[in-house]
């Protein structure tokens, strides 16, 4: 966007003109972007039909129907032009210009009405093709930074009160919502509320408002499919009707891949070490760490190996998946230490780097456990980081200070990192495993291969084609900085095997 005085002028300009002068001045730039949809710019993701009539509102409209084309045509090429390999500026100020021009002059509400339209169907689309809504708010933020953020926000909600989200879907859909801060407080819907009363909130100008509406839905249409998770909102009301014709079960369990691994697990125990695990993160005394962690440590273990029995027992414990997102920088180590972590714990990890995002499988009191884990080493990891790179003390044989900033240090630091707390965690793990196979007796192994194996299955039933992530070389002072500092870090060490 242009912010020079001249363009912002230019708004007002036509506002004082004649009625005349005016329309001849916006047939002049519906013109030019028509010109700009003709030639060769849209980058050939899509033809000029095929755009149309994805974008065209459903919906009957008096309006004549070659001014809906018109805006239907500026959407899809816009579209095009404002994301991606064929982003063309010079042609997307043409087309802000008209829909600003269209939107003050000839038809106030149908541009509006209509983009907004454009962005409940793609993400109807979206929402098909596995994608869920923390998922979108990530990717995203990760291009478009938190305005992009706040915007795929407000049109999932308003798209969530259209469709009846919150009677419809699923709890851990509903869950996704309340973390975006979407209320589940019902409210009146309006078509063109995503492009009047969001910007008028964000304070925004029409120019930039429309830049970012086009953004998003170029996205939108250029992001792939993602491994599903649960049914998508299509199914919703089949699912919810085949569950009700179903008798109940003696406990509460998830459905096979569904995002809600804390469902049917006692929520006062997950907040107790989840408590345990923050007050570690937050001391700064190794003493006091120590005993919040062998706390959490003692808990983690109870807890998990009696889930197992008694899943095994009911015969409902069913293989879950979700997908945890990873920021820049230094993804890529991130990761690695997800991994590490999912490893011993049987739960198994698939990195997408285009889209900043692993899906992790396992049961779904491990992956529960496995995400507060590798939560809480992260922070741990980052501190380290962080005060390797601002004091100038010897440490562990390195030297700290402005050397340790650099990026190879950096990624260096998390990869040594997260391969040291596997080493920690494996040791952990057989000392746990012995306690418990004395205290469940000979039971606890075959309960424990058999989820092992169910894991694997579904695994590779989701993800058939998958390559291994293989490190490049690092910065020698980075990983024994990172390898002293995982030494010093703090776990639960239920995160383990018999986990």
């Amino acid at each position: 966007m242009d912010n020079s005085p001249g363009l912002s002028d230019r708004l007002v300009i036509l506002t004082a003109m004649g009625k005349n002068n005016q329309q001849r001045r916006a047939a002049k730039r519906r013109a030019r972007a028509a010109t700009v949809a003709a030639s060769g710019r849209v980058g050939g993701r899509a033809d000029e039909a095929t755009s149309r009539d994805q974008f065209t509102a459903s919906s009957a409209s008096p309006e004549p129907i070659d001014q809906r084309q018109e805006i239907a045509q500026l959407l899809a090429t816009g579209a095009n032009c404002a994301f991606g390999e064929g982003a063309n500026e010079v042609a997307l100020d043409e087309i802000v210009q008209s829909l600003v021009v269209l939107q003050t002059t000839a038809a106030p509400s149908l541009p509006a009405t209509m983009g907004t339209d454009a962005v409940y169907h793609l993400l109807g689309h979206l929402w098909e093709n596995g994608w869920q809504p923390m998922d979108l708010a990530h990717i995203v933020r990760r291009h478009q930074g938190a305005r992009g953020a706040a915007l795929v926000t407000a049109a999932i909600d308003g798209q969530a009160a259209r469709d009846r989200h919150f009677d419809r879907g699923p709890q851990e859909w509903i869950d996704q919502l309340g973390s975006l801060g979407i209320p589940a407080a019902q409210h009146e819907h309006t078509s063109e509320w995503l492009l009047a009363a969001w910007q008028f909130a964000q304070g925004i100008s029409p120019w930039d408002g429309w830049r970012d509406i086009l953004r998003l839905l170029g996205q939108f249409q250029i992001l792939h499919r993602l491994s599903p998770l649960g049914p998508p909102p299509s199914q919703w009301d089949q699912v919810r009707k085949a569950a009700a014709g179903r008798p109940p079960r003696t406990a509460t369990a998830p459905s096979a891949g569904q995002q809600s691994p804390s469902s049917g697990h006692d929520p006062k125990m997950l907040s107790r070490i989840r408590a345990l695990l923050s007050k570690a993160e937050a001391t700064t005394f190794d003493e006091e760490a120590q005993a919040y962690t062998a706390k959490a440590q003692d808990l983690m273990t109870r807890y998990a190996i009696d889930e197992a029995l008694l899943e095994e027992a009911g015969g409902h414990g069913d293989v879950n998946a979700r997908r945890i997102h990873i920021d820049n920088p230094y993804a890529q180590a991130k990761v690695q230490l997800l991994s590490t972590v999912g490893s011993i714990n049987r739960v198994r990890v698939v990195w997408d780097d285009e889209h900043g995002m692993a899906t992790v499988v396992g049961m779904a009191v491990d992956l529960e456990l496995v995400d507060m884990l590798f939560t809480s080493l992260l922070v741990q990891a980052t501190h380290a980081l962080t005060e390797a790179g601002n004091t100038r003390i010897t440490q562990g044989g390195y030297q700290s200070g402005r050397l340790n900033r650099s990026p190879s240090f950096r990624r260096a630091f998390l990869l040594s990192y997260a391969i040291r707390i596997g080493e920690r965690l494996a040791e952990a793990g057989q000392r746990a495993a012995d306690e418990s196979t004395s205290s469940h007796g000979a039971e606890l192994v075959p309960v424990l291969a058999r989820r092992a194996e169910e894991v694997d299955h579904r695994f590779e039933k989701m993800f058939p084609n998958t390559r291994e992530i293989r490190a490049k070389r690092v910065d020698a002072r980075g990983w024994h900085a990172g390898r002293t500092a995982a030494d010093r870090a703090t776990f639960a060490a239920g995160q383990v095997e018999t986990a």
